[in-house]
């Protein structure tokens, strides 16, 4: 008889599953000793369910009892049970029944049909079974023998559909491309019937999926945290008039990969007040209560045992906040407030923070993410910790890394709760704070470098701002003590810089660290006569005194909380993402803090993981690189790739090559044509700019080039256009912020420019311009390893690393970019020849802008052509004026070309033929395709984590036996 057990949620429940009878017996013995047997229908011999270990061990909410630890005795004995079944058999026969199990005992459509989106959750479903099996059992290996684990919050995780990740990193996909064709469907179409899931914008997000990609592949024994939107950013739709905004519909059908945890709950506080208890302690007491829930992903390694766990926050209200009276009275809305007011927190990612509402919904947001993450890694260490909490090792077993400055409330949450809730001092607090918490910087735009309204943060967290007010005293006092107060300009410089408090007054212990000369009161004949001699003073000293000059009132700049500072001062590491960023946060954004605290700056150059960016999403050119390496090992060992190098010229790599592209392509076409109703073709050349909207990424600078062609052409015949000019199909794709006006209306040009370029019959196949709705992972997935050409074209300076540009390089695509973010270290390991590289350099920005403010830039004939071109109509009845009037002038908001689109014009022109000329010659160009694989090894983010696991988190890798 097979028999096989299968762990609850409960500890020590049993269930018994016979598999060779008509009907099963299932048994599960009950807390109380007894055994209580259900019925289930007979499922097929051979048929196999996954042995699925105990679920996460128990985690008590930070109020709840302390509970009974899991000896080791009963873990010995439940791995001996597990080491005797058999494992979940990756043949098609079994999978096949695994699925139909699902199907038909595990429903979510109604059981008459079973078509592909049934089949989506069958599979998905089945193959969620495989990973719960290493997920519970990494996590009972890791907390039995209590390694020190990393935490990564994030407000974003752009993970991209998990079918196909989850079977490759399990090499399943023989099976359950066999089982899925015993049933009728194939792989790739069922993988397609998945949502992308809604819980990220663009490369923040993206970035966090593949580090938690790699973080398991590797083994190291780490956690995410984020939140759950109900409809994340928004769907994308391209009108007449531009971008619009749909409510995202990713979980209207559930999410077959999360598993609600209802007994891991947190409560969470916002407005209130603050008291002293009866031992004398602060306590903060009243205002709104919610309750933060958690969802579970599991996160597949590659190749490995170990599966981690994406720990998503949904909020809401008990149910004792639903006013009944009310309801009953007709009062609908009123009675269910609490509960909307608690659930809206996780509607949407980035709500509009134009109205005070809005800012408080934001604010709310990343006080849940990190109040509900650092209870439950609080409670997870004190269970591991068992009867004796030392709270001096929190920092050997708990390392947390904010994602950007959004977890910054991280650093006052983890203080109130060692002192508040479990005692500790300021001091000990304050330590144990600085140890174990670090903060990656992804921007050095201004307005990226968060900053809060000191009086919303007093209202809706007055705790923490309390909190906050004593570290920025004790900030306060280090820069005093640093820089004396011999020079008050500088101290006050300092100070200003510095402060985590921005336009409050200094605490009063040092009110008296900077006074200021009294000015004498202006009269009204002082403002006639200006400045007196000496002589003078002394006889309007004896004449009556002349009425004082009220001056005008003048407005007080908003008291705000800088959360980057106080990152900053709360950590013990700060980290930017590329080796220029680094360097312009160490001489430019942070240079004060670096001045004081030399040690806590580093870069980590960020990366992406080959799984999904290569293996997965380019198969053919995978398989290339395997057979000329090989070896596969590429694909955990990246630095392999470099062995390409020596291929490079040899003509038959070369066309097995561009025969991948042309297959990834033809994919492309396929994907325009029914995502926009244009046809293209695959023979031109696939030039793609993909990434969120906005004007630092210059997609203005990439459609007036495009503009710049189009005119050209026209001035041409049709034979002068084709000597001239290489074929291509122009790609855009990404989303601008519902409420960024000036992005927007870049997208609605961009869609008029293709409009009637794309009707234009002069100009058929040798121009197309394509904007794609809605991307996403899964778009992406389609349309880099089709790339050719590729835009990273960001104003120097500006791009903190960029990802996408990576996973370009990766396949085989060609860059054409600034010296901006990772472009510096990419084109370093490309090679410069196989990079196209045109604009101005960081440290020149500076004084181009100042430049521009003094009136002396003289624009390039070019530029003004092609503006003068587009306000010309030809692309139909819409004002660009405010488009195009974003780039003339020389100051005023909006205005002065603030990004530079003018002045790196020409250089771009000049550059976009150089690529006409490289793409001519295809065996050139093929062969800077290959170098570019060839030179992308640095790139993996498996080489970052390992250098956040060395440098910063301190954690080890655990191998599961």
């Amino acid at each position: 008889m097979d028999t096989m057990r299968i762990s609850g949620v409960s500890t020590g429940a049993e269930i018994l599953v016979q598999c060779n009878s008509l009907s099963s017996l299932v048994s599960r013995r009950c807390d109380d000793g007894r055994l209580r047997t259900r019925m289930f229908p007979a499922r097929s011999r051979n048929w196999r369910p996954s042995p699925t270990r105990r679920s996460f061990l128990s985690v008590k909410s930070v109020s709840s009892e302390p509970k009974a630890k899991v000896t080791d005795a009963v873990i010995d004995s439940e791995q001996e049970v597990f080491s005797s079944m058999n494992p979940f058999a990756p043949d098609a026969a079994s999978v096949a029944s695994s699925i139909k199990y699902h199907a038909e005992f595990t429903p979510l459509f109604s059981p008459e049909k079973f078509e592909l989106p049934k089949a989506f959750f069958a599979t998905a479903q089945s193959v969620r079974d495989a990973l719960i099996r290493n997920w519970n059992a990494t996590y009972e290996y890791y907390n039995r023998v209590n390694v020190k684990q990393a935490y990564y919050l994030s407000m974003e995780f752009l993970q991209g559909r998990a079918l196909s990740n989850a079977v490759g990193n399990l090499g399943l996909n023989s099976a359950y491309g066999d089982a899925l064709k015993r049933l009728g469907f194939d792989l790739e179409s069922v993988a397609s019937q998945e949502p992308d899931p809604a819980l990220g914008n663009g490369g923040l997000g993206r970035l966090a999926s593949c580090f938690l990609d790699s973080m398991a592949t590797l083994n190291y024994p780490a956690w995410g945290y984020g939140l759950r939107y109900k409809y994340g950013l928004f769907k994308q739709r391209i009108t007449k008039d531009g971008q619009e905004e749909a409510a995202e519909d990713w979980l209207e059908l559930s999410n077959p990969w999360e598993i609600v945890r209802n007994d891991v709950s947190y409560p969470i506080k916002f407005y209130g007040k603050v008291v002293f208890g009866s031992d004398g302690k602060k306590r903060w007491i009243g205002g709104e209560d919610i309750v933060a829930v958690a969802y579970d992903v599991p996160i597949p390694g590659y190749k490995t045992k170990t599966t981690i766990n994406l720990r998503l926050w949904s909020t809401k209200a008990p149910s004792e906040d639903f006013d009944l009276s009310s309801y009953n009275s007709g009062k609908h809305t009123e009675a269910a407030e609490a509960l909307f007011n608690a659930e809206k927190i996780c509607f949407v990612l980035y709500p509009g923070d134009e109205s005070n509402e809005g800012k408080a919904l934001r604010l709310k947001q990343q006080y849940t993410l990190c109040s509900a993450s650092l209870q439950d890694i609080v409670a997870r260490f004190e269970t591991r910790s068992g009867g004796s909490v030392n709270w001096e090792e929190f920092p050997e077993k708990v390392a947390v890394q904010m994602n950007d400055t959004h977890p910054t409330l991280c650093i006052p949450e983890l203080m109130r709760i060692l002192m508040d809730l479990k005692g500790l001092s300021w001091e000990d607090a304050w330590k144990i704070t600085q140890r174990t918490v670090a903060y990656t910087n992804h921007t050095v735009l201004p307005e990226a470098l968060e900053k809060w309204s000191l009086e919303l943060m007093e209202k809706l967290l007055p705790r923490h701002v309390e909190i906050i007010e004593k570290i920025d005293e004790e900030l306060v006092r280090t820069i005093v003590s640093e820089y004396g107060t011999a020079d008050l300009d500088l101290l006050e410089e300092k100070l200003k810089a510095m402060r985590i408090l921005e336009n409050v007054e200094l605490p009063s212990a040092f009110a008296d660290v900077i006074v200021k000369p009294e000015s004498k009161p202006v009269t009204a004949k002082d403002t006639q006569n200006g400045m007196k001699t000496a002589q003078e003073e002394e006889k309007i000293a004896g004449e009556d005194e002349e009425e004082e000059v009220i001056p005008e009132p003048t407005v007080k700049p908003p008291k705000m909380v800088r959360m980057a500072n106080l990152a900053v001062v709360g950590g013990h590491a700060v980290n930017g993402v590329a080796e220029i960023h680094s360097e312009i946060v160490k001489q430019d954004v942070f240079n004060d803090f670096v001045q004081l605290w030399p040690e806590k700056f580093q870069n980590k150059t960020n990366g992406v993981t080959p799984r999904r960016w290569i293996r997965f999403c380019n198969p053919y050119l995978s398989d290339i690189i395997t057979n000329w390496i090989g070896t596969e090992d590429w694909v955990l060992n990246t630095e392999k790739l470099a062995e390409l190098r020596k291929f490079a010229d040899n003509e038959d790599l070369q066309s097995e090559w561009r025969a991948a592209k042309k297959k990834n392509k033809l994919q492309v076409v396929a994907l325009i044509k029914e995502r926009t109703g244009y046809t293209v073709s695959p023979d031109a050349m696939f030039d793609i700019q993909i990434k969120r909207i906005h004007e630092y990424k210059r997609q203005l600078l990439n459609i007036l080039g495009i503009v710049y062609r189009y005119k050209k052409m026209k001035e041409m015949s049709a034979s002068e256009r084709e000597k001239a000019y290489v074929p291509r199909v122009c790609i855009f794709g990404g989303k601008a912020f519902a409420t960024y006006v000036q992005a927007k209306r870049i997208v609605k040009f961009i869609t008029d420019v293709a409009s009637t370029i794309n009707h234009d019959p002069e100009i058929g196949e040798l121009l197309k311009v394509i904007f794609v709705p809605d991307y996403n992972v899964s778009v992406a997935e389609l349309l880099i390893p089709a790339s050719e050409l590729s835009q990273h074209i960001s104003t120097a300076g500006m791009e903190a690393s960029g990802t996408s540009n990576m996973k370009f390089s990766m396949n085989g695509c060609v860059l054409i970019g600034t010296l901006d973010g990772a472009n510096v270290e990419i084109r370093e390991e490309v090679g410069e020849e196989n990079f196209f590289l045109f604009g101005a350099k960081a440290d020149e920005i500076v004084n181009l802008r100042k430049e521009r403010a003094e009136g002396k830039f003289v624009p390039d004939p070019t530029f003004e052509e092609v503006k003068k071109f587009v306000r010309s109509g030809v692309f139909g009845s819409n004002s660009y004026d405010e488009l195009i009037g974003s780039l003339e002038g020389n100051e005023g908001f909006g205005r002065a070309d603030y990004f530079l689109v003018g002045k790196d014009f020409p250089s771009y022109i000049e550059c976009q033929e150089k690529v006409d000329e490289a793409y001519r010659d295809q065996k050139r160009w093929t062969r800077m395709s290959i170098l570019n694989t060839a030179g992308s090894f640095k790139f993996s983010s498996d080489r970052t984590i390992h250098e956040y696991a060395k440098d910063i988190w301190n954690i080890k890798q655990v191998e599961l036996p």
